[in-house]
């Protein structure tokens, strides 16, 4: 249960991070924020890292940890962006996509088959995210062009799916403490070496207009979460890990949603959390 713990603390502060990142959204570029969230995290993860005093244990790391970068450099892009363009209750659930490409992905390059119950368990979540968006138009699927921040998010669920994976590959090349000091720092060179090569570099400045509060929480969110993350995957199984943080972090749009950007709470987003709910329980008994 020690993992399946920390698989919870984390999903709990991946949906801290989400309401914050909606919040600052608007005081500078997709790029620029998440270059500056990336950057924020590594004296704290460097410090993780110094404390661990290890490195990297094989040459097998660094393929699936350089795929991973990239792909959480790009997936910090398009999260910003769709929280832009859609409100977060809209744009957040999802991501609830992500447990069933987690567990496609996980399964040829880790071996983590699920079985019945875990399957139960992602497609209650995955379930509660249809449900959520039931009311966007005559079909789920027609709330992707309902919704324009909704093709960047989905985008961010299969991008979250194939990095996880990496993350657990490259974890058996590198302690938890390094590889999250070496994604965060990766995934920033790569964002800002793009904003640099396009000569924007002044965006990096607009950053600083929100307020130093929401920055503070933005990093600390981020540090804490992904910490938990890198140490829960030594236990759990990507689908499960990546199912908890949907569960968690649908029923945290929506409960903040209300809370800070008064956006409504309906009977149908009530029985979509329930469902999440469910699945999350299921996953608990396995």
């Amino acid at each position: 249960m020690t993992g399946f713990a920390l698989g919870i603390a984390a999903a709990l502060c991946w949906a801290g991070l989400d309401v914050v990142r909606k919040a600052v959204a608007g005081k500078a570029s997709p790029e620029a924020l998440a270059v500056f969230l990336l950057l924020g995290q590594l004296p704290f993860l460097g410090a993780w890292a110094a404390y661990d005093q290890t490195w990297v244990t094989g040459v097998g790391y660094w393929f699936p940890a350089v795929a991973s970068m990239a792909m959480n450099a790009l997936a910090n892009v398009f999260f910003m962006r769709s929280v832009q363009l859609s409100p977060l209750s809209r744009t957040v659930p999802f991501l609830s996509l992500t447990p069933v490409f987690g567990a496609a992905v996980a399964i040829p390059l880790l071996g983590e088959v699920p079985g019945t119950v875990h399957w139960a368990g992602i497609l209650l979540v995955v379930l509660g995210a249809i449900v959520l968006n039931s009311d966007l138009a005559d079909s789920w699927w027609r709330s992707v062009s309902h919704e324009k921040g909704a093709p960047y998010m989905i985008a961010v669920a299969v991008l979250w799916a194939f990095s996880t994976a990496l993350d657990k590959r490259a974890l058996g090349h590198a302690s938890p403490a390094v590889h999250a000091f070496l994604l965060s720092g990766g995934s920033a060179a790569i964002l800002l070496s793009w904003i640099l090569a396009r000569g924007k570099q002044s965006e990096l400045r607009d950053v600083l207009s929100a307020p130093k509060a929401l920055l503070a929480l933005l990093v600390g969110f981020a540090v804490a979460a992904l910490a938990l993350q890198m140490v829960a995957l030594q236990w759990l199984w990507v689908a499960v890990i990546e199912t908890l943080k949907r569960a968690f972090g649908v029923v945290g749009s929506v409960v903040f949603g209300r809370l800070f950007f008064g956006e409504p709470i309906t009977g149908r987003k009530v029985i979509a959390m329930g469902l999440m709910l469910a699945g999350t329980a299921l996953l608990a008994l396995t």
